[in-house]
């Protein structure tokens, strides 16, 4: 959930009326909030600097488009990626808190990224929300391979629960969360079957399945695989 950044979410069906709208009284200012939106996609998929432009515009008209469902989203998105260029831990929580109020998949990848900061208890209690909110969020849109990738995400790293986390999760919530690497597999593998060359991270997990599963020659297919697709992040 912290390196594969591709624009899952699309155009909404908000943006797709305005372009019809026949409201002539509506053309001028539809016409600037779509060329923000444009203008903060293309922001999203540069260097540091132009995310942080990116965010600097959304946060400018965040008074005027509070309303508007595909420019909060947006935003959530910019605090996401302010969240991974930030090296301070305090600013990360300010920018974690931020994104509480936006998507089931924004939570949920915010949960995600301060299990990083978190204490073992922090970190378990994060893990279940995360699931609860991608679980949401895969009802919404469940052709997306992002979701998927994300689920695979989940289901490995409770796989790989040390003895010590499933017994904090079992004094926290009565029964630890369970999944195994098969499963992970499974949703990689969905991952890249809706999507063929999806992420390099999908790839990497793909590989990570295969080498736990004892089956080095599709390991070493999937680290090819990974290699073969440009890095667009440190990560």
């Amino acid at each position: 959930y912290i390196t594969a950044h591709t624009d899952t979410e699309g155009e909404s069906e908000e943006e797709k009326g305005w372009k019809k709208s026949p409201d002539v009284g509506r053309l001028e200012e539809e016409k600037e909030l779509l060329d923000l939106l444009q203008q903060v996609d293309s922001l999203h998929k540069g260097s540091e600097d132009d995310k942080k432009e990116g965010f600097r515009l959304l946060l400018e008209k965040e008074d005027k488009y509070e309303n508007c469902a595909s420019f909060l989203w947006r935003v959530a998105r910019a605090y996401g990626d302010l969240f991974e260029l930030t090296t301070d831990a305090e600013e990360k929580k300010n920018y974690y808190v931020c994104v509480f109020f936006f998507s089931p998949l924004r939570f949920a990848i915010m949960c995600g990224y301060m299990s990083q900061f978190e204490s073992v208890q922090n970190k378990i209690r994060n893990g279940y929300l995360f699931k609860e909110h991608l679980d949401k969020a895969i009802e919404l849109k469940p052709q997306d391979p992002f979701l998927y990738y994300l689920n695979g995400r989940w289901c490995y790293s409770v796989a790989q629960l040390s003895w010590i986390e499933k017994k904090v999760a079992t004094a926290l919530f009565g029964t630890p969360p369970t999944s195994t690497v098969e499963e992970a597999l499974q949703n990689f593998l969905k991952a890249e079957e809706m999507c063929p060359g999806y992420s390099k991270s999908n790839y990497v997990y793909l590989a990570k399945c295969y080498k736990d599963l004892g089956q080095k020659n599709n390991a070493l297919k999937y680290c090819d695989s990974a290699l073969s697709i440009l890095s667009v992040t440190n990560e």
